[in-house]
Parts: C-alpha cells; sequence; structure tokens
C-alpha cells in the first residue's frame, strides 16, 4: 500500500509498525498503535533536527538516539513510544542525510502501517472473545478453588498455618491474564464488525468474571478469618470445612462450565447451595466472630458464584436469606 498506493520507494516505517501493532498485546492494540505512530513522528523530527546540528558518523548515531530517548521518556513512559522514538530517529542517523522532507512519507509509513495492522487483527483475523475470557479465566478458577480446599482442610485439621499458606497462596495469584482478556474483548466487540454480535455475550461474561474477581478478593478474607479463628482457638464445627469444600466445588464446577450467557449450571449452583446451607448449620452452633466471619464470608462468595453463571443479581441476593436474619448483626 505505502509503495504501490502512495508511490513511496522506500516505505522502511510501513512494515515495522504494521508488525508492531499486529504484536501487541490484545486489548491495548489501538492505543499501542497510537503511539508507535507518535513515536515514528517524533523520532523522525528529532533525528531530522539531531542529524542537522551534530552531523553523521558513529559516536553521532549514539548520541542522537540517547537523547532522542531521553526526550521520549519526558514526554511519555510508554514502551512503545520510547522504542519508536529512538528507533527512528537510528535509522533516520544511519540511512538518510539531514533533511526535513523524510518526515512526511515516514509519518505516512506509520499511518499506513497502523492501519493495516489494525485491519488485519480486529477485521481481518479477529480473535474470539469468547474463547480468549473463557481461556484465561478457567485457570485462575481452578486455582482459587484450590486454594479455598486448602482452607477447608486447614478448619477440619486445626491447622493455622494450612490457612495462612491458603492466604499467601490467593494474594500472590495473578488476575493480569483475565483483565487483559476482557479488556480485549471489549476492543474486538467495539472495533471489529465481524464481532459486533458478540456484544451482549461478553457483557455477560464481563460480569461474571468482574464477580468471580470479588470472590476471589473475599476468599482471602475467608483465609483470614479461618486462620484468626484456630490461632484463638476458636470453635469450627465440622460443618464449617464442609461449606468451604462445597464452596471450593462450586468455583471449581464453574469453571468447567463457566457460560454465563447460555444457562445456569445446575452442579455449581447445587453445590453452592449446599455451602449455604453448610453455613447455616455451623452458625447455629453458636461460632465466635471470627466463626461467623467465615459463615458469611461463604455466603458471598456463593452469591458471587451464583450470580456469574447468569442468574439475576435479586435471585442471587436472595439466598442470603439462608443464613438466618441475625447473621449480619452477629458478624458486626
Amino acid at each position: 500500500m505505502a509503495n504501490d498506493l502512495l508511490d513511496n520507494r522506500q516505505p522502511l516505517f510501513a512494515p515495522a509498525v504494521a508488525v508492531g501493532t499486529i504484536a501487541s498485546s490484545v486489548g491495548q492494540r489501538l492505543r499501542r498503535t497510537v503511539f508507535l505512530i507518535a513515536g515514528v513522528a517524533v523520532g523522525i523530527t528529532l533525528g531530522d533536527l539531531l542529524v542537522s546540528w551534530v552531523g553523521r558518523g558513529h559516536i553521532q548515531i549514539g548520541l542522537i538516539v540517547a537523547v532522542s530517548i531521553l526526550l521520549a521518556m519526558l514526554f511519555s513512559g510508554e514502551g512503545s513510544f520510547i522504542t519508536q522514538v529512538g528507533g527512528s530517529a537510528m535509522v533516520l542517523a544511519v540511512l538518510s542525510p539531514a533533511s526535513t522532507s523524510l518526515a512526511v512519507p515516514r509519518l505516512v509509513d506509520g499511518v499506513v502501517g497502523g492501519t493495516v495492522g489494525l485491519l488485519v487483527s480486529l477485521i481481518v483475523l479477529p480473535l474470539h472473545p469468547i474463547h480468549r475470557i473463557r481461556r484465561a479465566g478457567r485457570p485462575l478458577l481452578r486455582r482459587i478453588a484450590e486454594q479455598i480446599d486448602r482452607v477447608a482442610d486447614a478448619g477440619a485439621n486445626r491447622d493455622p498455618g494450612t490457612a495462612q499458606q491458603a492466604l499467601d497462596a490467593l494474594r500472590n495469584l495473578d488476575t493480569s491474564d483475565l483483565q487483559t482478556a476482557l479488556s480485549a474483548a471489549v476492543e474486538v466487540v467495539r472495533l471489529s464488525p465481524l464481532r459486533w454480535h458478540n456484544h451482549n455475550s461478553v457483557e455477560g461474561w464481563r460480569h461474571g468474571s468482574e464477580l468471580m474477581l470479588r470472590s476471589l478478593l473475599q476468599s482471602r478474607d475467608l483465609a483470614l478469618n479461618m486462620e484468626a479463628a484456630l490461632r484463638r482457638d476458636e470453635a469450627v464445627p465440622p460443618s464449617l470445612p464442609q461449606a468451604i469444600h462445597c464452596l471450593a466445588d462450586s468455583v471449581r464446577h464453574v469453571a468447567i462450565e463457566w457460560s454465563p450467557t447460555s444457562g445456569k449450571p445446575s452442579q455449581s449452583q447445587e453445590s453452592a447451595l449446599k455451602a449455604v446451607k453448610w453455613a447455616q448449620e455451623a452458625l447455629n452452633e453458636k461460632l465466635d466472630i471470627n466463626g461467623v466471619n467465615v459463615a458469611n464470608d461463604i455466603s458471598i462468595i456463593a452469591v458471587n458464584t451464583i450470580q456469574a453463571t447468569g442468574v439475576s443479581r435479586d435471585e442471587a441476593e436472595a439466598l442470603r436469606c439462608h443464613l438466618g436474619p441475625d447473621t449480619t448483626a452477629r458478624a458486626k
């Protein structure tokens, strides 16, 4: 396109920017492309000016690149912008004489490359937004379920060390893949005509993912409260670890059956309801404050999990009544 349609005999930057756009992290391609094109423009401008001031040569090339990168860092901390500024200035210093007439064709190359890269990644071969979320979310949910099971084992064995280990593991879980997948899915359904029909589905998946991320945060409270109950030698009746095991099963089934827009994963819901039932039984045994907090954490995660499977908020929140009217007061 740059050579044949725009008659640019040396379209050096067009393929470079196109590759940079396609190679960018999904979910950030539009933003990255803007920075790439801006980097080309700034790098060429700086390169022209610096070549005209210091001339050409090995030392001058190093000086031009160093000054260009330092100035780029003052404008923005975006890596693609800084890299493109330095690279554009270097190529100009190495291959071209000082001439401001190079700026416009190189900038046009950047626009052509960025546009083609976006067309390829978002229109010609767009990723499937739902598959991306599912691939990123399922491993995370399985790891959350594993650690919730460890919390249950800690309660059953009265082992605060295991609860602390589970808490540390939950705190260290990396959610960046899921968050990147969500960002990518939103970008694709917004910009790609081939994926516009997935907009409502993506919204359902995004909502479900946010609820499970909240469940991850709540599971940290669950582990913390269990660890505190064990260290203070509070009562932990067998029904409480049983409730936590059911909760882990619920999260695990979500990882297997996760489909917020196509129905209700019955196994996940059934396990969540069992978790609520066992938590209610534990509350009837007059738990201390940390035990009550554990029961409340179970309830919150169970409601979030059921809601993430496609149940309405009102229906999911109605499950709280299974814990009895005095649960919130006792937790306070």
